[in-house]
């Protein structure tokens, strides 16, 4: 019989700053997602306790419940993680280590097992190195310290991390060429993003006819997940993409970078909140959003998308937007669980896409020309076929679709 995980929560918040309700309960939810029995919350407002971040009356509070497990919002530090080891009967965790391990429990592909993995060796190794140099400084006369074990396994991991990379480049390079093949099709390329468990994978279903797992957890999605999406006779690949959360490390964007470009080498962004949020909770999380994206270099247009509109009243949620305004503006709001707004949404999608430039193409009457004809019909949204001394076309495209096929296209001006 599997032994039943548990676990207490602790975080400490700074006393002079306001409390944050949304912190522990983020973090519960965390541990929840993954499969923590949460027994105990503490919370604790005070400074920083530099032996073991919180204070030692609060961990023996929370000892007192008996968990396999103590799970801290507050990053620890490797001597704080070394010295609540040695002195209490416990593992601990930080909210990063809980992180990486809903991560590793749902990695289904060889990229997303490489990711989370360079992931945790980022982390690891400046904790191998902080360990390193404590244990020098701890070493006593006469007594050998940290030796050449300690250095091999810190150089052991830069030589793993090195070799990840260069894989996870090729596997990057595969998914350029993925997407470029992708346009040579026709289609236009539009990216999920937003805070995990904003209704990403939710709003996917609702505007591709797709059933995709969609749980009311976070990170439910690690690896891209792409379906068809026409509109208005645009046809488009929706790319459903890992969500993000607040405070995360700068090397965890790293680490997932070949699956961020998903976002940041689209042509639009949806960005995805839960209008039902709290709007301090709700600000947070556009900041965060927004945040992550800059880290992705993402310079696409974007369309915020406030999800879950069947659980507000019409004028609390336009209260909310007003003052949402400086994070999302001319938002668009849905409801992908009740599909309400979709149509809005989807004319907002038309309208911010590439623009497609009208064109008139002659052509000789040849088959390579009759298979440049069948190509146009997948890429481009063609308006008039003329058969005369030759072929005459008038359609709408890309510049670059159709500079491919005849040098002889003629740029009209467009409507």
């Amino acid at each position: 019989m599997k032994e039943e995980k548990t676990a207490v929560l602790l975080l400490r918040e700074n006393p002079v700053k306001p409390g944050d309700p949304y912190r522990m309960k983020e973090l519960r939810g965390l541990a929840n997602a993954a499969g923590y029995l949460v027994l105990d919350e503490i919370i604790q407002r005070r400074e920083r306790d530099h032996r073991f971040q919180i204070g030692r009356g609060k961990i023996e509070e929370a000892l007192s419940c008996h968990p396999k497990k103590l799970i801290f919002y507050n990053p620890l530090s490797p001597t704080q993680v070394f010295n609540i080891r040695s002195e209490f009967p416990v593992q601990v965790l930080d909210r990063f280590n809980l992180i990486l391990e809903i991560f590793a429990s749902r990695a289904s592909t060889r990229e997303a097992k490489l990711q989370v993995e360079l992931a945790r060796l980022s982390y690891d190794a400046p904790q191998v190195r902080e360990e390193l140099s404590f244990r020098k400084r701890s070493e006593q006369p006469g007594f050998r310290g940290a030796g050449a074990y300690e250095q091999s396994m810190y150089h052991d991991i830069r030589g793993r991390m090195a070799k990840i990379r260069a894989e996870l480049k090729e596997v990057e390079a595969m998914g350029e060429e993925r997407r470029k093949r992708r346009r040579d099709l026709g289609f236009d390329l539009i990216a999920l993003a937003g805070y995990t468990n904003a209704g990403k994978s939710t709003l996917l279903n609702a505007l591709t006819g797709s059933e995709v797992d969609a749980l009311d957890q976070p990170f439910t999605t690690l690896s891209p997940t792409t379906r068809a999406l026409e509109v208005n006779g645009r046809r488009a690949l929706l790319t459903d993409t890992v969500g993000f959360i607040d405070d995360l490390p700068h090397f965890l964007i790293k680490a997932f970078h070949s699956t961020l470009s998903e976002i940041s080498r689209a042509d639009l962004v949806l960005l995805v909140a839960d209008l039902s949020d709290p709007l301090e909770l709700l600000r947070r999380k556009l900041v965060a959003s927004h945040k992550a994206l800059w880290d992705c270099q993402v310079t696409a247009p974007m369309i915020t998308v406030l999800n879950k509109m069947d659980q507000m009243d019409e004028l609390d949620a336009q209260m909310k937007i007003d003052q949402i305004e400086d994070l999302a503006s001319n938002p668009v709001m849905v409801s992908a669980h009740s599909s309400q707004g979709l149509s809005k949404l989807k004319q907002c999608i038309y309208q911010r896409l590439p623009p497609l430039k009208k064109y008139q193409i002659r052509l000789p009457y040849t088959s390579q020309s009759f298979g440049e004809l069948s190509r146009l019909y997948r890429t481009s949204e063609l308006l008039d076929v003329s058969y005369e001394d030759e072929l005459i076309l008038s359609l709408r495209g890309r510049a670059k679709d159709v500079a491919r096929l005849s040098k002889r296209a003629k740029d009209e001006p467009a409507e």
